[in-house]
């Protein structure tokens, strides 16, 4: 089995760059657009299941993607509370540039090293340390909710070769389960808005296959 990961389109706390995540924003239209031209890419390719997260951005994408499919009129889409992204407390629609700097303060390092010398756990536990109400979510809490999606996923989508699923969630989601499976990758990257990541899941072993192209 074949499962497609896709970031959502652009949205705009995206485009403002503010740390969106449990917030929700529409597409912006250009990320309406790059969401249809993910779908055309994909066309051919027949979903036999489709999974969001809960918020709305994931949804429209996947409403983007499956209008240019020719395969997979019927398949319907699936929300799974538990594929949202991280959840980023007091920091939820604040400018990233305004948070990081704190991230990296409280490492005694210089910004430009958070994505390099502090690990996703560490940024993602620095960041419930720093939340003066702690309300963002921990490393651990994030894996707990991202290990039952994703078992959720393989016990609903019967394995075979050629079964495709197509799972339009966020960023973190993809980094941390690309990390799981592929340790040397380097997660730091910025995960495109729709782009796709495909994960084989064969003999009960996850293979990275592309990463956010």
């Amino acid at each position: 089995m074949k499962m497609y990961f896709v970031r959502h389109g652009q949205t705009y706390l995206n485009k403002y760059k503010k740390m969106q995540g449990w917030s929700d924003t529409p597409l912006t239209p250009e990320g309406e657009q790059s969401a249809s031209r993910t779908g055309e890419r994909l066309k051919e390719v027949p979903f036999h299941n489709v999974y969001t997260s809960d918020l709305g951005r994931t949804l429209q994408t996947a409403k983007l993607i499956l209008a240019q499919n020719t395969t997979s009129t019927s398949v319907k889409i699936q929300a799974i509370k538990e594929l949202r992204e991280t959840f980023f407390g007091s920091f939820e629609a604040v400018l990233g540039e305004e948070v990081y700097p704190k991230v990296a303060e409280k490492h005694g390092i210089e910004l430009k090293e958070v994505f390099g010398k502090l690990s996703l756990a560490e940024i993602a536990d620095t960041m419930k340390a720093l939340d003066p109400y702690h309300d963002a979510e921990s490393a651990a809490e994030f894996n707990e909710r991202l290990e039952k999606a994703l078992e959720e996923i393989l016990a609903n989508s019967c394995e075979g070769i050629d079964r495709n699923c197509l799972i339009v969630t966020h960023g973190n989601v993809i980094r941390h389960l690309v990390r799981s499976i592929s340790p040397k990758t380097n997660v730091f990257q910025e995960i495109g808005n729709s782009s796709i990541t495909i994960i084989e899941y064969k003999e009960n072993k996850l293979r990275l296959q592309t990463f956010n192209e």
